[in-house]
């Protein structure tokens, strides 16, 4: 097994990595300019620790289980640099005509023009892709270990329990603005994000982590004597399985107190296709394993949810204000603006640019996204970059599903599990939301793809030896 020189620094990034996941949604969700700018300090230190750590060569076999995560990423990040490069008026024709329709509306008498329509924004979510970029080779170079996995799912826990506590207690308080930031304090439960979308969604993917943890702990032998069940139950009620029980129940208490719509439709749909896709792939499955989903549908989401507002969530639901909030508006006006930048994009970041002059009245709302990552993403990147990012994410997907019923050690097959519910509520939620415009969402996103493939491809005992 081949193991990275200098340990003593290869865990110090490991330590980083562990640190980034509690604190990227800490100062605003890092959606904020000098937020996004440590997140990124960060993982670069992170990314020279591991080149120092490299220096006698670089494992290619770990790297090599991500390569098509990896190798998205990057082409999307080239997507990106294209899009800054000026170009003549012939070649930005042929391109985008409508960029250029734009441009020489702006900026007449130049010859060459960039096919982004806000260069300015589309370098700042370049800097922010590369380090996603990083952050992705680092996750892949790090969790080299099961026990590493293991703490890794457990960071999500404990932030997800963190952010649900802190926001459910701003709400239950009755207090007007919240004590670090200073933001206003609503009826919606937000922990440290500003947008209580974003806080739903993050929570979801540590919920996706703590059931892994869970799965990963059961039983799979059944008692053979009441004794022996008695025995078992107590075990369970004295392990850390069952404090990662209560802190799902915090974090569900947080998400139904965001009195998300889809958040919530996205936690439950995926608790029933995980329970489902549990019992038809997963070969040697803990007899526990129905009794656990069916725990976590009735205690969490009927019993303990009932109590902190999930009748507001279904009345939100009967009641579909979608037209209200002018999401409805927004999609229907974008479309026009797929069908003039559906080959080049528009330029990443520039979707607020752009969408003043294609909506038919004047706008009384501030509306920087689309509401919709997929729309988002095709206008601001194009078609083919788009599709080449989803298809890497489908990818992790299919691989993460494979590995439900290829691979025999509980834990990975529990972490491929909890990485797939977490990408499916993930594309769920984007639907009708810009999770992935909030850097906090979008790097514990990018962490959970790296998970899901280091799970279906590592050695059950790991790419180094076990002294962790």
């Amino acid at each position: 097994m081949m193991e990275l020189s200098s340990p003593r620094v290869e865990r110090t990034a490991f330590g980083l990595m562990l640190f980034l996941i509690v604190w990227l949604p800490i100062p605003l969700a890092s959606n904020r300019p000098w937020a996004w700018s440590i997140m990124e300090v960060l993982i670069a230190t992170q990314s020279l620790m591991l080149v120092y750590c490299c220096r006698g060569g670089i494992p290619w076999q770990w790297l090599k289980a991500c390569r098509i995560l990896l190798f998205g990423l990057l082409l999307f990040q080239l997507f990106t640099v294209i899009q800054l490069v000026p170009l003549s008026q012939g070649v930005l024709t042929w391109l985008s005509e409508a960029a250029l329709n734009f441009r020489l509306l702006g900026i007449p008498g130049s010859s060459h023009y960039p096919i982004s329509l806000d260069p300015n924004q589309t370098i700042v979510n370049l800097v922010k892709g590369c380090s996603y970029l990083l952050l992705a080779i680092n996750a892949c170079l790090l969790f080299n270990h099961p026990d590493r996995i293991r703490m890794v799912m457990l960071a999500f826990v404990i932030s997800g329990t963190f952010q649900a506590f802190y926001g459910s207690l701003l709400i239950l308080s009755n207090i007007t603005h919240s004590p670090i930031f200073d933001m206003a304090v609503g009826g919606n439960a937000t922990g440290s994000f500003v947008y209580k979308n974003h806080f739903a969604n993050y929570l979801i993917l540590c919920l996706s982590m703590g059931l892994a943890l869970v799965v990963a702990d059961l039983n799979a032998t059944s008692a053979s004597s009441w004794r022996h069940r008695i025995q078992q139950i107590i075990e369970a009620l004295l392990s850390g399985k069952m404090l990662v029980r209560l802190c799902m129940i915090i974090m569900v208490i947080g998400l139904v107190m965001s009195h998300s719509r889809m958040g919530n439709s996205a936690f439950f749909a995926i608790t029933i296709l995980g329970a489902v896709m549990a019992l038809l792939l997963f070969r040697q499955r803990p007899r526990s394993l129905t009794l656990l989903f069916s725990s976590v549908l009735l205690i969490d989401v009927v019993i303990v949810s009932s109590f902190f507002g999930l009748d507001q969530v279904r009345e939100r639901l009967s009641a579909t204000v979608l037209v209200e909030e002018g999401r409805a508006d927004i999609v229907g006006w974008s479309w026009p603006i797929v069908e003039d930048f559906y080959m080049t994009g528009s330029g990443a970041g520039s979707f607020y640019t752009i969408f003043q002059n294609y909506a038919p009245e004047p706008l009384n709302r501030f509306y920087d996204h689309a509401h919709n990552d997929y729309l988002q993403f095709v206008i601001e990147s194009g078609l083919l970059a788009t599709l080449i990012l989803g298809g890497a994410v489908l990818w992790v997907l299919v691989q993460a599903t494979l590995a439900m019923r290829k691979r025999r050690d509980p834990l990975l097959r529990a972490t491929s599990l909890g990485c797939a519910m977490a990408i499916i509520g993930m594309l769920i939620h984007i639907s009708v939301d810009f999770n992935l415009q909030a850097p906090a969402n979008a790097a514990s996103f990018i962490i959970i793809l790296c998970l899901a493939m280091v799970a279906a491809k590592m050695p059950r005992k790991g790419y180094v030896p076990d002294k962790y």
